[in-house]
């Protein structure tokens, strides 16, 4: 018996701040229905370290899931202060050649993001693109950057993700691509684009022309450090929203 898949979106908080908020799951299923839910960090350890089995129980992965987290996979290559696809894609949060230290904006978050990619990686091996495979379609673990995919889905300007009016203008665009939120409220910001994460995942099995992969191949160093790695994101020729 073949496991159904699920699709999967984590949208990452920082476990290293002072009150770490949960992270926001999205789950899409192959009828377009997204239901929610959270997943909570392990507790930090010294120096500033998450243990790597207390991550994959954390944020355990199922045999058929394709999960897509808003988070960088990997660090830059040496001597770079930034990876080609956050450039690329003009995210806010750059990841350097090294883990950074928590405490400036973004460090906590990306530290812990490249430490769950890692962990993943090693423990549970779930398919990455390009380090163990070279297709979308067979993929099963993803980066997404939100904020790039709704500048593609939008016609025009949002408003911001925080605004009732912005996040209520998001929501439509999901459901005009055929999502459907089970329980109907309003969503936070940070749900919806977890959503788009799993749609994206959605979109890498089923619809891979509809996606493209931005930036650099992710690589491993001969000490296991993963570099680079390329951002999920919608082909922006076929953008517009479409019916499931």
């Amino acid at each position: 018996m073949t496991d159904t898949p699920r699709f999967v979106g984590w949208d990452l908080s920082d476990p290293f701040a002072r009150s770490p908020r949960p992270v926001d799951e999205a789950v899409l299923d192959a009828q377009g229905h997204v239901r929610f839910s959270q997943r909570v960090w392990p507790r930090a350890q010294a120096h500033h370290r998450l243990d790597p089995h207390a991550l994959v129980e954390a944020f355990a992965v199922g045999p058929a899931d394709v999960v897509v987290v808003d988070g960088p996979q990997a660090l830059a290559n040496p001597g770079a202060r930034v990876r080609e696809a956050e450039r690329r894609l003009r995210a806010p949060g750059r990841t350097p050649d090294a883990l950074p230290l928590p405490g400036a904006p973004f460090a906590g978050f990306v530290r812990a993001s490249v430490l769950l990619f890692s962990a993943l990686e090693s423990l549970t091996r779930t398919p990455l693109l390009d380090l163990d495979t070279p297709e979308l379609s067979r993929a099963r673990l993803f980066e997404a950057f939100p904020g790039a995919t709704w500048r593609a889905l939008a016609v025009e300007k949002l408003g911001a993700k925080a605004t009732p009016e912005g996040r209520a203008r998001r929501q439509a665009l999901l459901e005009a691509a055929g999502l459907r939120f089970v329980d109907g409220s309003p969503r936070t910001h940070d749900q919806l684009d977890a959503t788009v994460c799993a749609w994206l995942g959605w979109l890498a099995r089923t619809r891979p022309g509809d996606v493209t992969a931005v930036g650099l191949p992710l690589t491993r160093d001969a000490d296991g450090t993963l570099r680079e790695g390329r951002i999920l994101d919608l082909d922006r020729v076929q953008a517009a929203p479409r019916q499931h």
